[in-house]
């Protein structure tokens, strides 16, 4: 008789007990469904579990998706739980395909004891490093990663490890061509200094050797008249040599261009090239007044000009040539056009025509420097367009 009348007592002391649980578990359920919780850890036998929810994280899962990096989540021993697509992209890889399987199948077996280290450290903290990815068809993509510790609020363990990847494959590329461009540059380099000395023999040496014998022949003159005739030719030679020391000296370097500005330097090499050659100039200059160009750029299209202009008066067999020259607030582009015979511009450099192909490729080298381009329009019997664009950046 005494035993069922305590009953009811431990059953009225545990109602408080139940309705809190049931307050929290209302609260709960309430923050679920407001996206105030974005994930629960649940703990099991020994082990803790970061389970995302369904619906709460879709804003971070569209940002994700939308960046250019990839990005991975990862538990503490690498297994992938979440990846955007630029990941699957990278790795030619489904994510239903990712999601469950070691990040270290996706790189190359060269590279796992790397990624196995960075691993192990990016559960303490932020670490970088560079692998090789191992793509779903064979191939093998150099990649950039950046992993760090996924700590929840409120708890310092880190609870798995989350991770950014990029594709590094342009840059690698981008590299490739500035050391290709730093190679054909030191080579042309090499090439421009056998050329000046090749005239240097060639013409300024050969008429310092006229001058040389000249004066000799002036000691032995007989008569004041026939020595006269002598000096008055060495000084005809001498005029012709400081020409020549000039044209190897601006070929050097354009001085022109710090003494007088890029517009003017361009008209005066154009009007200087029609009188030369007898070709006719027509020159258009606009927007050059709107304030400094970046370094190198006048130089730049100096050398462009100089080079375009010799290939007309050496292979284009033109009657006249229009030259442009316009500054825009992001870009300074060059046209050179020509009413000569034209030529295909895919032919190779072999033939009468190499020189005008190396100058091309010069053009392009010079131009690929700063971040520019060249075109080139032209066909047999229709005359050559060169146009030269250069980015205004900083000066």
């Amino acid at each position: 008789m005494t035993k069922p009348r305590k009953a009811p007592r431990r059953r009225r002391a545990e109602v408080p007990e139940l309705q809190s649980r049931l307050h929290a578990a209302e609260e709960t359920l309430r923050a679920i469904r407001t996206g105030e919780v974005d994930a629960l850890v649940v703990r099991g036998a020994g082990d803790e579990h970061l389970v995302t929810l369904q619906g709460a994280d879709l804003p971070y899962r569209i940002l994700l998706d939308q960046m250019y990096a990839g990005a991975v989540t990862l538990t503490p021993d690498g297994v992938v739980v979440y990846c955007n697509r630029r990941f699957a992209d990278m790795v030619r890889t489904p994510v239903a395909r990712i999601i469950g399987a070691a990040l270290s199948r996706f790189v190359t077996r060269g590279a796992q004891p790397a990624l196995a280290n960075l691993l192990e450290c990016a559960t303490r903290d932020r670490v970088q490093g560079e692998l090789a990815a191992r793509a779903g068809d064979g191939t093998s993509v150099p990649i950039s990663v950046t992993f760090a510790p996924l700590v929840l609020d409120g708890d310092a363990s880190a609870k798995g490890v989350i991770g950014v990847v990029v594709d590094v494959t342009e840059r690698k590329q981008q590299e490739e061509l500035r050391n290709r461009l730093i190679h054909r540059a030191m080579t042309a380099q090499q090439e421009e200094r056998r050329r000046i000395a090749r005239e240097l023999h060639d013409e300024t040496g050969q008429s310092l050797t006229a001058i040389l014998v000249g004066l000799r022949t002036i000691e032995e003159s007989r008569t004041t008249g026939e020595a006269a005739a002598l000096a008055q030719r060495l000084r005809g030679i001498a005029a012709q040599t400081l020409d020549e020391v000039g044209r190897l000296s601006r070929g050097l370097h354009p001085s022109i261009l710090d003494e007088v500005g890029l517009p003017t330097a361009v008209t005066r090499y154009a009007y200087e090239f029609a009188h030369v050659h007898g070709v006719a100039v027509e020159l258009r200059i606009e927007g050059l007044d709107a304030g400094l160009l970046p370094a190198l750029l006048p130089t730049t299209v100096y050398r462009v000009l100089q080079e375009a202009l010799t290939n007309v008066a050496k292979h284009a067999g033109a009657r006249s040539v229009r030259v442009r020259l316009e500054r825009t607030e992001a870009m300074v582009e060059l046209r050179v056009q020509d009413d000569g015979t034209g030529f295909d511009p895919a032919a190779g450099a072999e033939g009468p025509a190499e020189d005008r192909h190396l100058g091309l490729q010069g053009m392009h080298e010079r131009a690929a420097l700063l971040g520019g381009s060249i075109q080139v329009e032209s066909r047999a019997g229709a005359g050559t367009t060169i146009t030269a664009r250069f980015p205004v950046r900083g000066t």
